[in-house]
């Protein structure tokens, strides 16, 4: 279970994309252009702006032939609406690019996608085995290497800016040491750090920065000229303030020489050229590489999605999808070829509950009947009774929930992950809004709970009550 509670620069939290689009399309898609069908997309923005989720949101649709950009809220606190040009960070959609990087390396004769990962490290490097298996640049692409999320000398991990100084050395540093608790290939097993540096080896073998090589391959070819790692002065003047899930600003994420797993910038305008680039690729060595990441690479099962180079497929077997968090920023990209139709959302707010505002976008533009989200209402609960929550609660090994009271709002993050806000039933039952989840706080004693009850697709946890010298 605790493999579903994930950390930025991921997919979403207790991942609940059970996305299907439905069998009888409507008989042509709805023209995005007609204010009907704009009233209806703003109606279905309308509540997480009524419960102030977002503080700036960026929607691109595509339907059929059609584009259209929508925009809400705003760049900052005190600052103007966003508009096409806005910057945004993408965080994890950053992964799908970097799929296209090893499938156009592929198409390139360069590299071969069951290639071992070791022949493009540098001389003397290590990459761990296990049972006679080697790590291929395949694994790292779809999950299934063995690395964990994160590398353990990774030591910023709840700072500001956590991925700023880790550099390549120091994952050399890492994999030199690290052993497998498993064989590359037998499990998926989300991880930052194998897709990170998948990216660091196809620059090393190509002989270029990461943004000079997706510049160069990618968002080039596709006139995606906002599109960057780095930014020159004019992006970074037009990159939106982010905020936490509490609307407070927070830094940009800066990366060192790894950003594949999650480090790119991008405008809808600019994102919307990539969705059409993946609806109807180019007739070119760039379109081959587009269609050999489309291609289902891995199989998915009751617990995982099935996965091509980056990409993740949802249910229906058709969607394509990647969301991604930063330290203030979300993303979400659904494309989907049958309707055919693509939803990109961008937001200037770490939040994980647009990923359901983006889900209901793209089953609209299929047809499916879709309605404005309804929040679930919480009663009051006085600070002095929600004070009885705080504590450290051990879920299992490695997973620790730390809950607070921060500004009269009880806060829960797991380890590795953004601090999100619950919500009360009552003083014992809190609720996410991100998910169908609960925490019922439970064996009150001497003032204060000593375990809490996750509730979560029929499945109930118990993390109990630690103390900090307990240790994780």
């Amino acid at each position: 279970m605790t493999h579903r509670l994930r950390a930025a620069v991921v997919p979403a939290f207790f991942c609940i994309l059970l996305l299907i689009i439905p069998t009888a399309l409507s008989a042509a898609p709805p023209d995005l252009n007609d204010p009907a069908t704009r009233q209806r997309v703003r109606s279905l923005v309308q509540p997480y702006l009524d419960n102030e989720l977002v503080v700036g949101l960026s929607l691109g649709l595509i339907a059929g032939d059609r584009a259209a950009t929508f925009h809400f809220g705003k760049t900052s606190q005190d600052g103007p609406a966003p508009d096409d040009q806005t910057v945004y960070e993408i965080g994890s959609v950053t992964k799908v690019f970097t799929g296209i990087l090893l499938a156009d390396a592929v198409v390139q004769n360069k590299v071969k996608l069951d290639q071992d990962a070791a022949e493009l490290m540098p001389d003397g490097a290590r990459m761990p085995e296990s049972g006679g298996k080697s790590i291929t640049l395949l694994d790292l692409s779809i999950h299934r290497s063995g690395l964990p999320r994160l590398p353990s000398n990774m030591t910023n991990v709840g700072g500001e800016n956590p991925y700023a100084d880790y550099t390549s050395d120091l994952a050399l540093e890492f994999l030199n040491e690290y052993s497998l608790t498993r064989d590359p290939g037998d499990a998926m097993e989300y991880s930052n750090l194998a897709v990170s540096f998948l990216g660091y080896l196809l620059c090393r073998q190509a002989g270029k920065s990461y943004d000079e090589l997706f510049s160069q391959r990618v968002t080039g070819p596709l006139g995606m000229s906002d599109t960057t790692v780095t930014g020159n002065d004019d992006v970074l003047q037009r990159l939106a303030t982010g905020h936490d899930a509490l609307a407070k600003p927070r830094s940009t994420w800066e990366f060192a020489d790894m950003p594949g797993a999650g480090g790119i910038r991008s405008t809808v305008t600019d994102m919307l050229r990539f969705a059409k680039a993946n609806l109807d690729p180019p007739d070119n060595d760039l379109g081959k590489a587009i269609q050999l990441a489309w291609k289902q690479h891995r199989a998915g099962d009751a617990k995982d999605f099935a996965m091509g180079l980056g990409w993740h497929l949802a249910r229906d077997g058709s969607t394509r999808w990647h969301n991604g968090q930063t330290g203030g920023f979300h993303a979400m990209l659904f494309v989907n070829r049958q309707i055919p139709a693509a939803v990109v959302l961008l937001t200037n707010t770490a939040t994980m509950e647009v990923d359901r505002l983006a889900e209901d976008l793209i089953r609209m533009l299929a047809g499916a009947p879709v309605e404005p989200r309804t929040f679930e209402s919480a009663v009051k609960v006085p600070v002095v009774k929600m004070k009885r929550c705080e504590g450290r609660y051990q879920l299992a090994p490695g997973a620790v929930f730390d809950i607070n009271v921060v500004n009269d709002r009880l806060m829960v993050q797991l380890t590795g992950q953004p601090a999100l806000q619950v919500f009360p039933k009552s003083e014992t039952e809190w609720f996410y809004k991100v998910v169908q989840a609960t925490l019922t706080f439970k064996d009150a004693n001497d003032g204060r709970f000593d375990s809490v009850e996750l509730f979560q697709n029929g499945v109930r946890l118990v993390a109990k009550r630690i103390e900090p010298s307990d240790g994780d």
